[in-house]
């Protein structure tokens, strides 16, 4: 396992605030001993302040998508949630109000197997159904980053947890199948930022640049492409953020994806 990491983070509006809390609710609510992972959106902005770069946009979120390594997790994880003054709405989704108009929110995912690809639930006794996706089993087979966070939420509030993070590579394979499901501007912004990390720190563990890749990392390869390809368009072919520099984005794909033959 890892060493753990430390970093110190700013909540620079509500929403951040409301993804730190929700962070936070989830290590308290961590079944011990068992495998989860922070995903989606709070995933990138935890990964870019392990590896920074000015080249990236962050993006703020409030969900605080998180993956579970074994649904066997998932009726204690439910009531340790509960127990928290969560309210939970289906087998996914938990919630709670912090003030008017704000409330935590997280959405609780597991992997599975299989050749289907996409969101499919499962339901689970005393839970409900949650939502898996294949790509989470790759995800769950790589070694986690492990933060401790010091988040300052602000002048007079600072919170600390430790969490889990996928590394720079398997974010982008989880970003990539996200982008290929739903074809969201917030997907591909996601994948930029990841990008750059690479860039500016080339050590990080990677192999979507090597010959012959197989298996997810194959399918994430032929989804950058698909990107980059569209990025060379006049008119892009699905929603891309406004503040995005296709013409680096596409590059950065050239550079540190290979191209399937």
């Amino acid at each position: 396992m890892n060493e753990p990491l430390t970093i110190h983070v700013y909540a620079l509006s509500i929403s951040d605030a409301l993804g730190y809390r929700g962070q936070k609710a989830v290590a308290d609510a961590t079944v011990k001993g068992s495998e989860y992972r922070i995903i989606g959106g709070h995933m990138v902005r935890l990964l870019l302040h392990v590896y920074p770069t000015a080249a990236a946009i962050p993006r703020s979120t409030t969900d605080a998508d998180t993956a579970i390594g074994d649904l066997e997790v998932a009726a204690p994880l439910t009531q340790n949630f509960l127990d928290q003054n969560f309210t939970k709405q289906g087998g996914n989704l938990f919630y709670r109000e912090v003030a008017p108009g704000q409330r935590i929110e997280i959405n609780v995912l597991a992997p599975r197997t299989g050749p289907t690809r996409g969101i499919k639930p499962r339901t689970v006794p005393g839970v409900g159904q949650i939502d898996t996706l294949p790509e989470l089993a790759y995800v769950f087979n790589h070694e986690p980053l492990i933060l401790n966070v010091e988040a300052e939420l602000s002048e007079s509030e600072t919170i600390t947890y430790q969490t889990r993070v996928p590394d720079v590579e398997e974010a982008v394979v989880l970003k990539a199948h996200a982008w290929r499901e739903r074809q969201s501007a917030k997907d591909v912004a996601d994948l930029h930022t990841l990008l750059e990390i690479r860039e500016a720190h080339p050590e990080v563990p990677w192999h979507l640049h090597e010959t012959n890749p197989i298996g997810f990392r194959k399918d994430t390869v032929e989804i950058l492409q698909t990107l980059r390809d569209g990025m060379a368009r006049k008119r892009t072919p699905f929603a891309v953020p406004n503040n995005l520099n296709k013409i680096r984005f596409a590059a950065l794909i050239a550079k540190h994806v290979t191209r399937n033959r």
